[in-house]
Formats: C-alpha cells, sequence, structure tokens
C-alpha cells in the first residue's frame, strides 16, 4: 500500500514555525539536505549516511523495525519517507496522530530522481533549488556522455554486490547497475532482476571488460587482489587488466540529488585511458 499526502496539506502544515522533519530513506534524506533543509531534519532512519551530520541524529530503526512511537515521540511535522519502506500499519499510525506523511516512489533513472526532487522540493517550498538541482544534474549526466565518447566500443560492465567473501551477486535492473545507460556502457549479463546469485559460470561467460563494485564490497574481498582471486575472474578481460572500479555505495545506489556526479565518476574511471 503507498500513502500519499496532498501536497496543499504539506504546505498548510510546513508553513507553520519549528518545522520538524523525520525522513527515511538515504534518497530522500540526501535530497531534502540538497535542497537547503538539512538543518530541519530531526532524525532519519540507519540508511541515511550522506551528508556526514545525519549519522549524529536519532535513529528511527531500518524498514520493520520502524516503529510510529518512535516517530510520533519526536513531535516532527512532516515524516518524507520512501514507498513500501515502512510497514502500511506504521503509516497509518503516524497520520492518525495528525503527522502528515509524503511517500514517494523509488526508482532507479533520471526521471526517478527528477520526480523525488520535484515532489520534495514541493512539499518543502523549495521549489526553485529543486530546479537548479535537477539542472546541475543533467548537465553533469551530459559531461559523462562527453566522457564515454572517448570510446569507440562500450565496455562490457559486470555490477556486482556483495557485504562479504561468501556471498557475491549480480546486480541487474532496478538496482545501481541501471547507472550504466547513462556512461555508455553495457551490462556484461542481461536478463536479471533485482540481485541474483553470482555463479563462476556466469561469471566466466559475462566476458566482462569492468567488475563494478561498493567500495564496501571490495572491502570485504581484500581489495583489488582479493577481487582477483575470485574464480573466474583472471579469465576475463576485467581480471587480466585489473580493471576492478569501487565506488562509494551511497553515491552509485542512491539516484538522489549526486546521479549525476556519480556518471561523471564513473565514466572518468570506464574511459580514463580510451584515446
Amino acid at each position: 500500500m503507498r500513502v500519499f499526502l496532498h501536497i496543499s496539506l504539506i504546505f498548510i502544515v510546513l508553513q507553520a514555525s519549528g518545522q520538524r522533519i523525520i525522513t527515511a530513506g538515504s534518497a530522500i534524506t540526501e535530497t531534502v539536505c540538497a535542497l537547503g533543509e538539512c538543518a530541519k531534519i530531526v532524525a532519519s532512519d540507519r540508511t541515511s549516511l550522506y551528508p556526514a551530520e545525519i549519522q549524529k541524529l536519532p535513529s528511527i530503526g531500518y524498514r520493520t523495525s520502524i516503529n510510529a512511537e518512535g516517530i510520533i515521540s519526536l513531535k516532527p511535522t512532516l515524516f518524507i519517507v520512501e514507498a513500501d519502506y515502512v510497514k502500511p500499519e506504521v503509516i497509518e499510525q503516524i497520520k492518525s496522530a495528525g503527522i502528515p506523511v509524503l511517500a514517494i516512489e523509488r526508482s532507479y533513472s533520471l526521471e526517478g530522481t527528477k520526480s523525488l526532487i520535484q515532489k520534495v522540493a514541493g512539499a518543502l517550498n523549495r521549489t526553485t533549488e529543486g530546479v537548479g538541482l535537477i539542472a546541475k544534474i543533467e548537465n553533469e549526466l551530459s559531461e559523462a556522455k562527453k566522457i564515454s565518447a572517448r570510446a569507440t566500443t562500450p565496455p562490457r560492465v559486470l555490477c556486482v554486490f556483495n557485504r562479504d567473501k561468501a556471498a557475491l551477486s549480480i546486480a541487474g535492473t532496478n538496482t545501481f547497475a541501471e547507472i550504466l545507460k547513462y556512461v555508455g556502457a553495457l551490462p556484461a549479463v542481461t536478463g536479471v532482476e533485482g540481485y541474483k546469485p553470482l555463479s563462476t559460470e556466469t561469471l566466466i561467460t559475462s566476458r566482462a571488460d569492468f567488475l563494478l563494485l561498493f567500495e564496501s564490497g571490495m572491502q570485504a574481498l581484500g581489495g583489488v587482489d582479493g577481487v582477483l582471486t575470485i574464480p573466474g575472474v583472471q579469465q576475463l578481460p576485467a581480471g587480466k587488466k585489473k580493471q576492478v572500479i569501487a565506488m562509494e555505495g551511497i553515491l552509485l545506489s542512491n539516484f538522489g540529488p549526486r546521479l549525476g556526479e556519480a556518471a561523471k565518476e564513473l565514466a572518468t574511471q570506464l574511459y580514463a585511458h580510451k584515446p
């Protein structure tokens, strides 16, 4: 169940003094801050790690551990949450306490990012800032496209997600792997929705030119040298040329205000040695 609130009602609440915002979902938190309202956030969820000052605030927990009582006790004037992130009954309890709720769909696309920014900007009466933020992202994506034009053949990139050494997964559609389309790259494995366990056979047949991981994931594997010891990696162009890219997980996966920045960074690493 998705919960939506008319923007007009949100405006009425936010015009009152003592604005207090609680966010749930790192992309939402980052967007509020990028629009200049970070100081009005009084609490956020466990995934909200950027900007760093958010980590000093009270945490409302993570997904199923989030309860209405903890949120209500902080007396927020607005709760902005990723759609389907919190249990429907929790949302209903929060609304019953008279707290406006704005639930926003998560989408791994430029259009989804623009929609997120527009909705948050509208709710916070920061429409002008929202327009500027979207323009910045579009300019950065244009710069990433220019960088990718250096290559005559699009590189094949295998996006890998892991938390430890034991379980590696392919990142497919509706994951951070969607960023490849903004840097002129191709997914080395197609037909994967979400995340799927990565087998040695799939790894070898991917013929990946590059491996793309979160920095935290590569650290768990022991750095680049550790990644190169994964069975099958040395048989890939990526392994033979040691073409392993690691990026900050939140930057790579949020598809929020730093989408353009993420694309530029990835494009720069992919095409650094292209003529």
